[in-house]
């Protein structure tokens, strides 16, 4: 298990007064497609409020009372596992464990959920950047992602 990452930092519900906010640190091309495969840059402007949607929690991580990073947790019933998704960074806070952090919040609340024994979370740009982060935050590779080409990284829930 890794190391947790010394960001003081705490996750709290999504509210849309943070849409434009977050749909700011999509700052570009390849940061749209490894968030959402998003293709048309710049987004649309409703972006992170389409991403809302029945079942989905949206959480935001808050550093110093501002807005660092936001993620999602997507029930997976079939599987028994949530999956973590569309995580992003402030532009401007990245490399500094953020993003870690977040995931490990993530993770913590998903496995708080009854039933649950698995958390995933995929990968679908070539970001060597996402990929330690996801490391750090203790998942492992897996496999393809089921849902389109990516890699699937997992970390088992344990009670």
């Amino acid at each position: 298990m890794t190391e947790p990452t010394g960001v003081k930092a705490d996750i709290i519900r999504y509210t849309e007064e943070y849409s434009e906010v977050v749909r700011s640190w999509i700052d570009s091309e390849e940061t749209y497609f490894n968030v959402c495969r998003g293709k048309d840059f710049p987004p649309a402007e409703d972006i992170v409020d389409s991403w809302q949607r029945e079942g989905v929690s949206s959480f935001l991580l808050f550093a110093n009372r501002q807005p660092v990073a936001y993620g999602e947790l997507w029930p997976r019933p079939a599987e028994r596992a949530v999956e973590i998704n569309h995580v992003i960074v402030d532009q401007y806070k990245r490399l500094q464990g953020y993003g870690t952090k977040t995931l490990q919040l993530l993770y913590e609340r998903a496995a708080q959920r009854p039933h649950i024994i698995k958390v995933v979370i995929n990968l679908y740009g070539d970001s060597q950047a996402a990929l330690g982060c996801y490391v750090k935050a203790g998942f492992e590779l897996y496999g393809t992602s089921p849902h389109t080409m990516g890699l699937r990284m997992m970390r088992m829930v344990k009670r």
